[in-house]
């Protein structure tokens, strides 16, 4: 089984990225859904995409990856989390059966139609005033599995 530490939404807060690496030495990838607001080497080994605040980074604006028969979609959201209809198409035009988002500084892991959407939150200041926070994904063939870690 993978496991993934998922963050977004540090809003240049380096001590977040620092404890999220330090607290989990052991997972099999890193990735960072946008508004980082850092330079890619200083969020390593996070792989990213550009938020609505990375202005002056060049992330790319989506990802596709494959991992363990899944296919993740990986963006900021900004676009798209206002309505989760465009949500849904987006994910299903890109035949992806797992959606890693940020955007709304709010956990969330929900299915719809098939299809997984998370949110880890932000690491920096959630908007439902609850704890900053990540996530880890647990993955294989068969099972996805999400945690809310705060910070």
């Amino acid at each position: 089984m993978l496991k993934i530490c998922v963050a977004s939404d540090n809003h240049g807060d380096e001590t977040s990225i620092q404890k999220i690496l330090s607290d989990n030495p052991a997972c099999d990838y890193y990735f960072h859904l946008g508004d980082s607001m850092r330079d890619p080497k200083e969020i390593e080994p996070f792989i990213s995409v550009k938020g609505n605040n990375d202005w002056n980074y060049d992330y790319p604006k989506q990802r596709i990856i494959e991992l363990e028969g899944h296919r993740i979609l990986m963006l900021h959201g900004d676009g798209y989390t206002y309505s989760m209809n465009s949500f849904v198409f987006k994910a299903q035009s890109h035949e992806a059966d797992i959606v890693l988002f940020g955007h709304t500084h709010m956990f969330c892991d929900e299915l719809i139609g098939g299809i997984h959407f998370i949110n880890p939150g932000s690491c920096w200041r959630n908007r439902d005033l609850t704890a900053p926070c990540y996530a880890r994904l647990y993955l294989d063939k068969e099972n996805v599995r999400v945690q809310r870690i705060d910070l």
